[in-house]
C-alpha cells in the first residue's frame, strides 16, 4: 500500500513538472530588459547603503528584500501595459 502510495506521487509529481516544463517551452515568462534590471539593482544598493550611513554594514537580506520588491513592482508596471 505505501509502495502504491509512494508511486502514485512520483507520478502525479512526474506529470507535474513535465506540465510545467511545457507550459515554458511553448509560452515562455517575460522577462525585464537588461537595462531595467540594471537600474533595479542599483537602486536597490543606493537605497540599503543610504540607510546605514551610520557605518554599520548593511546586511545581504535587506538587499535582497529591497531588491525583491522592486523587481516585482517593476515587473508588474512593465508587463500591466
Amino acid at each position: 500500500m505505501t509502495l502504491g502510495v509512494a508511486i502514485l506521487e512520483f507520478l502525479f509529481w512526474a506529470i507535474e513538472k513535465s506540465f510545467n516544463y511545457l507550459k515554458e517551452y511553448f509560452f515562455p515568462t517575460p522577462e525585464l530588459p537588461d537595462e531595467i534590471l540594471d537600474a533595479i539593482e542599483q537602486e536597490a544598493h543606493d537605497f540599503v547603503w543610504n540607510m546605514h550611513r551610520v557605518g554599520d554594514e548593511p546586511e545581504m537580506g535587506e538587499y535582497y528584500r529591497v531588491l525583491n520588491y522592486l523587481y516585482h513592482k517593476k515587473y508588474t508596471e512593465h508587463f500591466s501595459k
